[in-house]
């Protein structure tokens, strides 16, 4: 059966945990815009059997007030996979999601993320210790494989076999990075093979593909959206049917714009450094504009803190728009 358009109002949609983005100071703004979910957090790695107390701020529940939060773990090892969820625990988490997806040639050749896909025996070991010790529910991230997308099938049939809340799949392998497309049309046969709900996550950038997508397979019914939110803070709203008025939407973007800016000048010192990071969000904000080149470029011209944020007013409020 198909899903009706007005049964998209009811798809959940989590924005994608996504290193150097996706932290507290981004959640809160984009939360004000509305439309999405569930916010998973970057991942959290354990250094030297011990977890970065900057990984544990950013999911500190007073910071994250009025959003739902999941944590995140890469962890190749069940010590230190069971002490982050402990330490999730502790701060009045019951869900934490295991990335096996992340990419990254420095992280996958140490059979960390989308790397350690190749090894369905490492997983299940993992999986029969964690979920064995902890109560905290796990749900998994994952790629298709890292060398070859026939990796998925033994990582289901493990995957099966173990208490798991939900599979989010990226349909790419490792090796393709974030190149070419994400292959949709395997989705079905994923679902048909697993024993838990699966969520769909990859190439999710405009409400049509989104459509398209739930359309095709209706018992999926959440979404995972990254560089498609990053592109465009109103897609989960475009996605639901509940979209504002252009004038209202040119408001909520220079405030969800003013509000990382905010933050980040409360955190980063100097206007050199401030700039810098704006930039990175520009990089995919700028692709809002019909002159997504124009606009990336106004921003790297800019010198000062002043300068900046006069370019931005007279960007969002006066020139053309394609969300």
């Amino acid at each position: 059966m198909t899903k009706l358009a007005s049964d998209f109002s009811n798809i959940k949609i989590s924005l994608a945990p996504m290193q150097g983005f996706s932290d507290v100071i981004y959640r809160s703004a984009i939360n004000k815009i509305g439309g999405i979910d569930v916010f998973y957090a970057p991942y959290i790695k354990t250094e030297n059997e011990s977890i970065k107390p900057k990984s544990l701020a950013d999911i500190e529940p007073g910071a994250n007030e009025g959003i739902v939060v999941v944590p995140q773990v890469m962890g190749n090892k069940p010590a230190d996979i069971l002490q982050v969820a402990n330490a999730v625990k502790a701060l009045g988490y019951n869900e934490l999601n295991w990335n096996l997806g992340c990419p990254f040639p420095m992280v996958a050749k140490r059979r960390l993320g989308a790397g350690l896909l190749p090894y369905p025996e490492i997983i299940d070991d993992i999986l029969a210790e964690v979920v064995a010790q902890s109560d905290v529910f796990l749900s998994v991230k994952m790629r298709l494989g890292y060398l070859s997308s026939d990796e998925i099938w033994p990582v289901l049939d493990v995957l099966n076999k173990h208490r798991i809340k939900e599979i989010i799949v990226h349909p790419r392998i490792g090796k393709q990075m974030y190149n070419g497309s994400a292959d949709k049309s395997i989705l079905s046969a994923i679902v048909g093979k697993s024993a838990h709900p699966v969520a769909y996550n990859g190439d999710i950038c405009t409400s049509e593909q989104a459509s398209s997508l739930i359309a095709e397979n209706p018992t999926v019914s959440h979404l995972m959206i990254g560089r498609g939110l990053l592109c465009n803070p109103f897609l989960a709203n475009q996605i639901k049917g509940t979209e504002p008025n252009k004038f209202i939407k040119r408001t909520q973007l220079l405030n969800f714009v003013g509000a990382i800016a905010e933050k980040q000048l409360d955190r980063l010192q100097g206007a050199g450094h401030f700039l810098q990071k704006m930039t990175t969000y520009w990089e995919y904000w700028s692709q809002m504009f019909a002159d997504a080149h124009r606009a990336f470029k106004t921003i790297k011209k800019c010198r000062t803190i002043e300068e900046y944020t006069d370019k931005v007013q007279d960007m969002v409020l006066g020139w053309e728009l394609t969300i």
